[in-house]
């Protein structure tokens, strides 16, 4: 009779461990300059729900940021150019020390929303970069990235992501204008 509350304990106590955990992690988003022609490279504060997870800050570089407002009814736009234009990375599991490091820019659904039509498509994807480079260090910030993208838009993103893979991770790869 007594396994069984000892089993029961054991029980709850690998679902704890097995459960989500959620945490707050700064990560690095490429946010438009509200009317302005900058793009803002700001860190910003995420509530990571899968924090026990093989995920990293640098997943939260795509995610929607909505600020805060005094005027919640009328500013309820995304703010982050990456996860407003379809940018997104991702990395290898970061929780296995033997598997190799992997970081990929996944752009198969790039396209500028007309709201951000004064910035380039070129600096929508360098601010991100830059975001990555800011998110990461140690041997992951000298993990090459891979991309993924549209046949169309291969030639132009490759050129970009060939010269952040060649540059000096130490220095700023794009720098926020005003």
């Amino acid at each position: 009779m007594k396994s069984i509350p000892i089993v029961g304990i054991l029980s709850l106590l690998l679902q704890f461990v097995f459960a989500g955990q959620s945490a707050l992690e700064t990560t690095y988003q490429p946010l438009d300059g509200v009317g302005k022609s900058s793009i803002w490279i700001v860190p910003v504060t995420c509530h990571h729900w899968y924090a026990n997870s093989a995920s990293s800050s640098v997943d939260l570089i795509g995610v929607r940021n909505v600020p805060p407002t005094d005027n919640p009814e009328y500013a309820k736009e995304d703010l982050n150019l990456a996860s407003a234009c379809g940018v997104k990375f991702s990395t290898s599991d970061l929780g296995l020390d033997q598997a190799p490091l992997q970081i990929w820019l996944d752009a198969t659904n790039f396209g500028i929303p007309g709201r951000f039509a004064n910035h380039s498509r070129e600096d929508i994807v360098r601010a991100c970069l830059e975001c990555l480079r800011l998110c990461t260090q140690g041997r992951l910030g000298k993990t090459a990235v891979t991309l993924k993208c549209r046949d169309a838009d291969r030639e132009w993103l490759a050129k970009i992501v060939a010269e952040f893979n060649a540059c000096d991770r130490s220095k700023a790869f794009f720098t926020s204008g005003d």
